[in-house]
């Protein structure tokens, strides 16, 4: 009698996982997904428990989660010094074959590195932890002294998400031999054929005092100078948090309010929509931690033309003149610039659009991006 094959179990460790919306939060979960309905992973999920302050287990598109109670937060990152028990317990209970830790936001997968014993620990390096003073730029620097580092020489496989940035990480550039790239994946949308909004452009980001580097403040100004020579220009914004009032004052101070829309946190179906709308994708970043740029082939894959900073792994993700623009980071006047060139060049925007599309479905779709995840850890496995 032949016996069945068991399915591989693979625990994947996040700081925060869905619904919380993020770019890491996001492909944390599609690659998740994608590798249990493509190749039969059984899927464990580890996470804090951002909502509410107690333990919580649970089954997600049938995956089971683990979301463990934080006791405070440093930033943006979630920390509870029981995590280190309650995670070696749970790998004892449920035996993963391989430990697949997200970061760059500290400590939940840096816990999971030195409680892990003899499994496998891959980690998935989104980007570098930098923040924008000097007290928490020197936090930075000692969590690389003593954690960070440590984290990093124990994994057997390093993910980054662009090939610009494991090159140019001063953590990754020193382990090329372990480093494999995974770049964002999207849903491609059932309909290839999408009736834009003239004029319409659109921005994504979580909107938290955190994330203030996504530079939506440089484009709130650059749609002033839009303005002057588009009237009707139109800036939908995707998402919220905590600087959100911030952003609409600013707004205000430029009476803008009939030209920028804040629509706040909406569902995946009708984000789709807004992109579809869309003619162009916006991601004006001035952070050189920016690991890719997600939001950029996601607008791609709805063929809005993407416009965003030279800074980080964006370059990645677009094809200068082919399916969009790259502009200097902080330069309101060139974004303001890159807009209008492509607004105004409706047959432009046509071209590129079509070329972004392409581009994302011959290359950075989620079974994609499963499929190569796969190779990794098969590869991990075999030793």
């Amino acid at each position: 009698m032949k016996m069945k094959k068991q399915k591989a179990k693979l625990m994947v460790v996040t700081p925060y996982f869905y619904p919380k919306i993020g770019g890491m939060e996001n492909y944390a979960y599609n690659i998740a997904k994608g590798l249990k309905k493509q190749f039969g992973y059984e899927i464990v999920v580890v996470t804090s428990n951002h909502e509410e302050k107690k333990y919580k287990e649970e089954v997600l598109a049938g995956m089971k989660i683990y979301r463990l109670p934080i006791q405070f937060k440093v930033s943006n990152t979630p920390i509870s010094f029981k995590w280190k028990k309650d995670i070696k317990e749970i790998i004892e209970k449920e035996k993963p074959n391989i430990i697949n830790a997200h970061t760059p936001v500290p400590f939940i997968s840096d816990v999971t590195a030195r409680v892990c014993g003899d499994v496998p620990f891959v980690l998935t390096y989104h980007n570098d932890l930098v923040k924008g003073n000097l007290l928490l730029n020197l936090v930075c620097k000692e969590y690389y002294l003593f954690m960070g580092n440590k984290t990093l020489n124990k994994s057997a496989k390093i993910i980054a998400t662009s090939e610009y940035y494991s090159h140019n990480s001063p953590h990754l550039k020193k382990r090329l031999e372990k480093i494999k790239i995974v770049s964002p994946g999207v849903n491609l949308p059932k309909n290839n054929i999408f009736r834009k909004n003239k004029n319409q452009i659109i921005f994504v980001s979580q909107l938290d005092k955190t994330h203030t580097h996504k530079g939506l403040n440089y484009l709130i100004e650059s749609i002033q100078e839009v303005k002057k020579n588009i009237k009707n220009i139109k800036l939908i914004v995707i998402g919220s948090g905590d600087n959100l009032e911030e952003y609409t004052q600013q707004v205000k101070l430029f009476h803008l309010e009939n030209n920028v829309k804040f629509l706040g946190r909406i569902s995946n179906e009708e984000l789709s929509k807004e992109y579809s709308k869309s003619e162009i994708s916006v991601l004006p970043s001035y952070s050189s931690s920016e690991g890719f740029g997600m939001v950029l082939i996601e607008g791609m894959a709805h063929k809005c033309v993407a416009i965003g900073s030279r800074v980080g792994g964006i370059p990645c993700a677009i094809s200068e003149n082919k399916d969009g623009l790259l502009v200097s980071p902080k330069d309101s006047n060139a974004l303001a610039n890159a807009i209008i060139k492509i607004l105004k060049d409706k047959k432009l925007a046509k071209k590129m659009g079509e070329a972004g599309y392409k581009k994302v479905k011959e290359n950075f779709t989620w079974d994609k991006k499963a499929k190569e995840m796969n190779g990794i850890i098969k590869g991990v496995l075999r030793g």
